[in-house]
Formats: C-alpha cells, structure tokens, sequence
C-alpha cells in the first residue's frame, strides 16, 4: 500500500475508535516523511544505526521520538508527551500511535533489518491480555510482521516484589513472544531480584544503559552475572568513550551508533579495533538476530 494511503487509513481506523482528548493525526510530508501531529506538536522519528560488533554488518535501528512545538518549532522535551493523557485508555492509544509512526517511517528505511521499539510500562500494566495484538493488526497492512519488531522495555520501575505486577509482566512478555516480536530490556540493577527477574523474562537483548555503566562498577563485572542468560547485549555508542581502551568488545554484541557521521565513522573505526583485538570465541551468550 502507497505511504499516502496507509497515512489516510491509519487515520481512519484511529478516528473509528478514538480514545484522545485532542485529534493525533498521522501527516505525510512533501519530504516522504510521516509525523505524528498531537496537543499542537510535531511528533517524528529518528533512527539509530545497530551495529553487530563481531562483523560491523548492520543489525537494525533503534528508533527514537523528537518533538516540537507545531507553531513554534521549538524543542519539546519527548517525555513530555506522555505526560498529557489523562487516562490508561489513552496513554495506550498515544504509545502505540509513537510506535505506528515509527513503522511508516521505517518503511523507507534502505536497509532495515531490525527494528528497535520502546513500549511504556504503563501500557504494557494498562493492557489486561493480547499484548501486541492491536499493534500487529497496524503492522499488516504497512507489510511488516512481528519477526521484524524488538519492543524494548524500561523494567526500573518494576516492583519485583509485587507478585501480581511481576505475573502480570511475564505474561505480557510472553505474549509478545508468542506473536513473534524480539524483547528488549533495560534499567536493570546489579542485586539478584533483578537477575531473577530477567531470567523469567527471557529477553533476547539486554541494553546496557548509561544508568548502569555510569555506576562505578567495571563493565567486566557488570557483564559477567548476564553471561549466564541467552540474551544478547547493547551498549549505545555515546557511553563508549568512557570505556576506551578496556577489553569488552568480546563481550558485546551489538552497539548503538550515534547519528551524526563523523561519529559513526569514530565508531567504524572503533569496532575495526574491537574485532582485531577479540579473535577469541567471546564467553557472552548469543542468540539469533532478534
């Protein structure tokens, strides 16, 4: 289906079962490009390069949200957003349209491989059974399936100590899974309640966020509890300076490229190194491309 008119029958499946106070249209640009117009701001997306370590061939892209007032035009914080629903329904609503925008703009993606998505734990909590149903219905008609989605998810404000919260999350996971969608998690802690968690979890990536690596613990042994799970790791490119020099390319097994080339090119250059300097089989867990 031409982008133009997947944008149009977005827009009227959204408006036949509308949840949001102010109207979220999707807007094809003169550019080729799909925004997402809500509460007097321009939603777009932008895309991050995921890079395999071992071979430098791409993975995917991890995709992210820039916003801006529509008047105006100036920078709008992206966390903001959802700040405004005033109700689960609609946060819902909001969160999975975030990632519908995503999926028409990955549609003109040249080389796609996978693509990287958040979901907000408020929907995931919000959504009683089917997880991933509704957003598969909008995957079909722009040809994409789940095979092709890795949601990742924020677990910090998870209370592992709450029973019915943590059912709850590996049910919904599971139902991910079961529709063919890759997971992906971040904000994990360094205590055993965490290690537990994720092991019911059983993500396929596991990112290692700039929380974690600024903490003071060496990667090493950041790394070696998670060696014990199938799952593969992510480190984003911009927490790579910090960690110049010290030997744990053998140990990740994927890496956020920033944006902007000259960086991607320090990165290339990066990952040259890396794989010079770990010809040995690595001792992390890998699984097939999520």
């Amino acid at each position: 289906m031409p982008l133009a008119d997947l944008v149009r029958h977005l827009n009227a499946r959204n408006a036949a079962r509308d949840a949001l106070r102010a109207p979220a249209p999707f807007v094809a640009t003169e550019h080729g490009d799909v925004q997402l117009h809500f509460a007097d701001l321009c939603l777009e997306s932008i895309f991050l390069p995921i890079v395999e370590t071992r071979s430098g061939s791409a993975h995917g892209h991890a995709a992210s949200l820039r916003v801006s007032g529509l008047v105006s035009q100036r920078p709008v914080a992206p966390d903001a957003v959802f700040v405004l629903p005033g109700s689960d329904e609609e946060f819902i609503q909001l969160d999975r349209q975030v990632r519908t925008l995503h999926a028409l703009n990955f549609l003109k993606q040249r080389l796609r491989g996978n693509l990287l998505l958040d979901v907000h734990p408020r929907h995931i909590f919000g959504v009683a059974s089917d997880h991933g149903l509704a957003f598969e219905e909008i995957l079909r008609p722009c040809g994409l399936l789940p095979k092709q989605i890795t949601l990742e998810l924020d677990i910090s404000p998870v209370d592992e100590a709450d029973p019915a919260q943590r059912a709850h999350l590996i049910r919904a996971l599971a139902d991910y899974r079961a529709r063919g969608y890759g997971i992906a998690v971040r904000g994990i802690a360094q205590n055993r309640a965490h290690l537990a968690l994720l092991r019911d979890l059983a993500p396929q990536i596991i990112r290692l966020d700039r929380p974690l690596l600024a903490s003071g613990h060496p990667l090493g042994a950041l790394i070696a509890p998670l060696r014990t799970l199938e799952a593969r790791l992510l480190i984003d490119a911009s927490g790579l300076a910090e960690h110049a020099g010290t030997d744990y390319w053998g140990d990740v097994d994927l890496v956020q490229a920033p944006p902007l080339p000259e960086r991607a090119a320090a990165l290339r250059g990066g990952l040259d190194a890396g794989a010079a300097s770990n010809a040995a089989p690595s001792h992390a867990v890998r699984l097939n491309a999520a």
